[in-house]
């Protein structure tokens, strides 16, 4: 499904586009897609949802939306994701982490594992 709106004539525009009955082995829940797209897989079971979300080779990041507190540690303890939200999403603290997991990104960003890497040990 995708919405009739307008996009400008110029530059490489796509509109929002839900894919609904997406199957797990679909190329789209596959692959990282960049962009105004969402792919609906349905789960039952958080523990089901884990696995779906685990079963690709990329985890840039995963988001988790529930009521009780001890579910959403409960799988962001178990998602394989470079950062995983809770009850929000694509917010970030520059204190924190964040980075690619997997196939996905370049290693960490942000937080004292962002500057491991422009640091250099010494031993005294």
């Amino acid at each position: 499904w995708s919405p009739a709106c307008e996009l400008p004539d110029k530059g490489f525009w796509f509109a929002p586009t839900v894919f609904t009955e997406v199957g797990q082995s679909s190329r789209i829940a596959q692959e990282e897609i960049f962009g105004p797209v969402l792919s609906v897989l349905t789960f039952r079971t958080a523990e089901e949802a884990v696995a779906k979300a685990n079963n690709t080779p990329y985890g840039l990041s995963a988001g988790v939306w529930s009521e009780k507190g001890s579910r959403i540690l409960w799988m962001a303890d178990q998602l394989r994701a470079g950062v995983v939200w809770a009850n929000t999403f694509n917010r970030f603290d520059p204190t924190s982490p964040f980075g690619g997991y997997k196939e996905s990104g370049f290693g960490r960003e942000g937080g004292i594992h962002g500057l491991a890497a422009y640091l250099e040990q010494e031993d005294y």
